[in-house]
């Protein structure tokens, strides 16, 4: 004879019934927050590159215009153009045009929440151990022709030589908007938080805000005394040989 178990219902504990509505609640924001997270620092990593590219153009324009940082942020203006394209307009020329309008506008020179040009290289020390002063322009400028034959001997303040002193290096620091919703709130608490928040970004109250003469990371990015946007400091760096004699600004 053959005998069939026959296997019972499980039943789970009367103090057990519930427990995966507890632990959907406490998964689901947590999986919620990690997604979006991971959306909002994907799109970061798109605008890293963007302003890699915006960086490298400015570099190149400053390299043939003397190191020349109204060429430089000219360029970088137009390097900043998809940052600002509204995908609703259908004409491309519309589209180009209002995005580069609005580029300028939020990167001119009087604006504090512009985007920042920094020359680190040539340096001011760099002009004193090897620029010299044009007689006729009355400019001080570092030579750049037959680098080969020059004298490498490192100067005294900059320590570099003359082929290191042709080498134009900026850097450039934007503040990305945050998209993603709720985000962006997480960031800006996490780094200036009130009395919680990092400081060294700048912490400041919100009525420090008023009293304020020039705007810390904590005003300028974290936590804008205007408006509820949320930006993000992202840096790029670009190195490139100049083509033309660096002038002293």
């Amino acid at each position: 004879m053959i005998y069939r178990l026959q296997r019972l219902p499980l039943r789970r504990p009367r103090h057990a019934r519930g427990i995966t509505m507890v632990e959907f609640v406490i998964v689901f924001p947590l999986a919620t927050l990690f997604v979006l997270s991971l959306i909002q620092f994907g799109m970061v990593y798109m605008a890293k590159l963007t302003l890699n590219h915006a960086t490298f153009m400015a570099a190149r324009i400053g390299s043939l215009h003397n190191a020349n940082e109204g060429y430089m942020r000219e360029a970088l203006i137009r390097g900043l153009i998809p940052f600002y394209q509204d995908n609703t307009i259908t004409g491309d020329k519309e589209r180009m045009a209002k995005a580069y309008l609005k580029s300028q506008l939020a990167n001119a020179g009087l604006n504090p929440f512009r985007a920042e040009i920094e020359v680190l290289s040539p340096s001011k020390d760099t002009f004193s151990d090897f620029g010299i002063k044009d007689p006729k322009t009355k400019v001080t400028y570092i030579p750049n022709d037959n680098l080969e034959y020059r004298d490498l001997a490192p100067g005294s303040k900059s320590r570099q030589n003359i082929r290191d002193a042709n080498l134009l290096k900026i850097r450039v620091r934007y503040g990305y908007e945050m998209k993603v919703p709720l985000i962006g709130g997480v960031i800006s608490r996490m780094m200036c938080g009130g009395s919680i928040g990092v400081e060294a970004y700048g912490n400041v109250k919100p009525w420090d805000a008023l009293l304020a003469t020039s705007p810390t990371d904590c005003l300028k990015y974290y936590k804008r005394p205007l408006g509820d946007a949320v930006y993000m400091p992202i840096e790029s760096f670009a190195i490139v040989e100049m083509q033309s004699r660096a002038e002293s600004n």
